[in-house]
């Protein structure tokens, strides 16, 4: 699921207004469909910048607010509110960087779960000052559990739960 949303993010045709698209396609798909054998869902996705932010941020500005203007300043920037990381986040965010390759955290709200964003040979072309296989942001996942409404069989949602600590490897 992970290198489904980081392909989304970085190998989308052009970036911009134009990354939206697939990351859309890819946030409606594993919304509605179980990620693994447990029936995970991603309610929600967040970035967690790193390359240009010292220190690093979570861009909340929900979903489609991914966007950077990749150096072109004539682009206006996108209204994006950003926060710092929590502890957890922190955390896994240091994992990530030690070399892992997905971090989960099963809190009371639920699970989350991050993965890395790491440079790859076109990133470094704006991405100068990085070299490849390090890590320029990670993505965030809210993980739920698909509902469906007994009176509507066709309705499905993906719902946050609380899932317990026997079930925090995960299995995507």
């Amino acid at each position: 699921m992970h290198d489904a949303f980081v392909e989304a993010f970085i190998d989308s045709q052009g970036f911009g207004k134009r990354r939206v698209t697939p990351m859309m396609v890819r946030m409606r798909y594993y919304q509605f469909e179980g990620v693994g054998e447990k029936g995970r869902c991603v309610f929600d996705v967040e970035l967690v910048g790193v390359a240009r932010h010292d220190p690093p941020v979570v861009h909340s500005a929900g979903f489609m607010g991914f966007q950077h203007r990749d150096d072109d300043a004539a682009m206006p920037a996108l209204h994006t509110s950003t926060r710092t990381l929590q502890a957890w986040e922190r955390q896994a965010l240091a994992r990530l960087i030690g070399g892992a390759d997905i971090v989960v955290d099963a809190g009371p709200g639920g699970e989350r779960a991050m993965g890395p964003i790491r440079a790859r040979p076109d990133c470094l072309a704006c991405h100068r000052d990085h070299r490849e296989g390090e890590v320029l942001g990670a993505l965030s996942y809210g993980l739920g559990r698909i509902t469906v409404a007994p009176d509507v069989p066709d309705r499905r949602n993906c719902r946050p739960q609380g899932i317990n600590a026997a079930s925090t490897q995960p299995s995507y």
